[in-house]
């Protein structure tokens, strides 16, 4: 069982990692860093606390953006593949439960999803402890705590990617729609329907482990009323272990060639 789910994680690693699709995903994850360099090299002093602009622009940009990018771009082709080359058939069919093959496409999605979120988090964090060493304990420890918050909020929206991949033929559509639309954008909007968005609880780690109070554009802010971290970590854990379930129900009832 666990050779099974180690076996397709590395599959799934390989899969997205060792082609020249990765060389796409590096510059997304890269782009923090670039705003970063930017910002230092050309800001006319724009940059009065190295802290408060990365709380203002690159957590929520992260957050907002490369957190969902990456998930739905490492998550949902290797899926796809397998139901479009017919492989999923050979791997279903294997005298082994299913949800052991979705615990491992799963893992690997979250293991190929990773290094890239740390290079988008870390990175100008590193940026601006060595090109403004004056505020490198604070820059890192909040670098430190980004890459946690990004970690943790990866589990869930791989897992809904994967439902989505399994259960769907168009997962992009619905995985774009949860994780940018009803995510980034109803999650942000007062009222009652942001508390059915992963974005709000994220969001709401992301303002007691980073700190964050606003966002520098001042659209869609952070919740003034956010969720205790507790219970944030609850329900991100929660979605995580419903998705892989339907995940398996999904597969099920989707047809296999």
């Amino acid at each position: 069982m666990n050779n099974a789910i180690l076996t397709l994680a590395a599959f799934t690693w390989r899969s997205r990692m060792t082609n020249a699709g990765v060389i796409a995903f590096a510059a997304v994850a890269l782009i923090p860093t670039f705003i970063t360099f930017v910002a230092i090299q050309y800001g006319d002093g724009f940059i009065e606390n190295p802290v408060d602009f990365l709380r203002e622009y690159i957590v929520p940009i992260n957050v907002y953006f490369t957190l969902p990018f990456i998930t739905i771009f490492l998550s949902l082709p290797t899926v796809a593949t397998l139901y479009e080359k017919g492989a999923i058939a050979y791997i279903f069919t294997r005298p082994i439960p299913r949800w052991t093959a979705i615990c491992g496409l799963f893992a690997g999605s979250v293991v190929s999803a990773i290094p890239l979120l740390l290079i988008a988090s870390f990175a100008p964090s590193l940026m601006f402890g060595i090109l403004m060493p004056g505020s490198f304990g604070e820059v890192m420890n909040l670098g430190i705590m980004h890459s946690l918050l990004l970690a943790i909020s990866i589990l869930p929206y791989s897992a809904l990617c994967i439902m989505f991949a399994i259960w769907s033929k168009k997962p992009l559509l619905w995985a774009a729609f949860f994780l940018f639309f009803w995510g980034s954008m109803i999650g942000s909007l007062p009222g009652d329907a942001q508390m059915w968005s992963l974005h709000h609880y994220v969001m709401g780690l992301a303002k007691s482990m980073c700190g964050i109070e606003s966002v520098a554009t001042g659209l869609l802010p952070p919740s003034d009323n956010p969720p205790a971290d507790l219970f944030s970590i609850l329900v991100l854990s929660a979605v995580t272990v419903a998705m892989i379930y339907l995940a398996q129900l999904a597969s099920k009832k989707r047809d296999i060639y």
